[in-house]
């Protein structure tokens, strides 16, 4: 029973918490089920091929080996497949964004492994034939204890906003980056565990070193390269509200310059009334009047909202949309909330981006903005003409909607916008939905922000 109980919690730590990080970076919607009956299976899958194991090493005297960890790396690479298969279907993502998580999951198991093999000459054992004898199990133990919170933490972090916030094409030529360092990281340590046991107490000593400092190369690499990564992903939106926000302040100056010339020119215009009224031609004072209300009639000052930032945007894009010829309606009652207004943004922006460019692409273009606090959460619909989308299959709605990951980008070279809204609404503890209507030619897009993240959990009323 020591013997088994030894190789039931090896394997589990060996194999089951690397595997078990491949499943952190991604958020619940980009699971194919709930993510919490996933993790729950996942659990349970582990336990069950850990309490396999130490069963499947009793057939090792029926097989044709001679060294008694062939069979053992055998099972091992058998269950890795069969975690790397299901892995590959409940989760939804590009499979670019997998395999990088994928490749730092096999780098941590490489490097325990790495370390608890250059410790293990430090306590000479004796010859035992077992995968896991008492002291590897604790090398293994104290391992796992200092290096998986931290490697969670990064894959629960800085790795999911790098999947979540990087442009495929850069996540692509940095896979390949990622993917040759760790290679040439695997040709060292295969060329390490390789050596015969005879010769493992020389080679240790000079390759302990080099080794090691791969190790520490490797980790530095991979944070610098996601958290830069992530760095210019939010440069770039801070950039755009930037240039909102001045476009804004042009939009403003430039009616405080019509203004001026309107003051300027009111005593002209004054002189005329007065003289037309001398002269007692009233209807004439009339059209001159009727002339003036058209000139001032405009809609520069329209005010949409008592949000600066979001009445900002809906003025700039519902006059985009209105010289694309189509009919607006936008209901918005939003004061302030405490949403940074980058987030808000963001938020807007895209969903109000992606409205304006559909409506170009259609006879008969509009746009209908909703927006409002509800319950405790800040709720967005914006509904307008659109022609087609690009939908992926195999995505079963929810109330009639899908997430972001079930739409493909139909711009040139690929987008993000509906993937940044749900980005900023799973930050606020909310979500955003989609819907295509064929029939009637519409996209919705829908998002609820909580504006109360301790009470992020509860449900505030924002129905499907």
């Amino acid at each position: 029973m020591n013997a088994y109980l030894r190789h039931f919690a090896g394997f589990l730590i060996q194999l089951g918490l690397p595997t078990l990080l491949c499943l952190l970076p991604f958020g619940a919607g980009a699971f194919h089920w709930s993510r919490g009956r996933v993790m729950a299976a996942y659990g349970a899958a582990a336990v069950l091929l850990s309490a396999l194991f130490p069963l499947a090493r009793q057939l090792m005297p029926l097989m044709p080996f001679e060294q008694p960890t062939v069979l053992s790396n055998l099972y091992m690479l058998l269950a890795l497949g069969l975690f790397t298969a299901a892995y590959f279907v409940i989760i939804r993502a590009e499979a670019v964004k997998k395999l990088i998580v994928l490749v730092l999951a096999l780098f941590y198991a490489a490097t325990q492994y790495l370390l608890v093999n250059l410790a293990s000459p430090l306590f000479p054992m004796g010859e035992l034939p077992d995968a896991y004898p008492p002291l590897t199990l604790l090398l293994y133990a104290v391992t796992a204890a200092v290096m998986f919170p931290p490697a969670a933490l990064m894959m629960r972090g800085t790795v999911r906003d790098y999947l979540a916030e990087m442009e495929l094409s850069g996540i692509r030529r940095e896979f390949r980056a990622v993917l040759s360092v760790t290679l040439l990281y695997f040709v060292m340590l295969v060329l390490y565990s390789s050596r015969p046991d005879s010769q493992i107490g020389a080679f240790w000593w000079w390759v302990t070193p080099p080794l090691l400092f791969a190790i520490a190369l490797l980790c530095i690499f991979y944070r610098t390269l996601f958290r830069e990564a992530v760095r210019r992903r939010r440069e770039s939106e801070l950039r755009r509200t930037v240039q909102l926000q001045q476009l804004q302040y042009d939009k403003i100056a430039q009616e405080m310059e019509a203004a001026r010339r309107m003051r300027h020119d009111l005593r002209h215009h004054l002189v005329a009334l007065e003289g037309m009224l001398e002269g007692g031609n009233i209807l004439a004072m009339r059209d001159y009047l009727a002339a003036l209300q058209d000139g001032a009639g405009g809609r520069g000052s329209e005010v949409f909202c008592r949000n600066m930032t979001v009445n900002a945007l809906l003025q700039y894009y519902v006059e985009q949309a209105r010289q694309l010829g189509a009919r607006c309606e936008v209901r918005a009652d939003c004061g302030d909330v405490p949403i940074a207004p980058a987030d808000l943004t963001v938020l807007l922006g895209n969903a109000l981006e992606n409205a304006v460019r559909a409506c170009g692409e259609t006879p008969h273009p509009f746009l209908t903005v909703d927006l409002g606090v509800l319950s405790g959460s800040l709720v967005v619909q914006v509904v307008n003409a659109c022609a087609s989308v690009r939908q992926r299959g195999g995505i079963a709605p929810v109330g009639g909607f899908l997430p972001a990951e079930a739409f493909e980008s139909t711009r040139e070279g690929g987008g993000h916008g509906l993937e940044s809204l749900s980005i900023t609404a799973q930050k606020y503890g909310g979500d955003a939905r989609f819907r295509y209507d064929a029939a009637a030619g519409t996209f919705t897009t829908r998002v609820r922000l909580n504006l109360y993240p301790e009470d992020s959990n509860n449900d505030h009323g924002w129905g499907g």
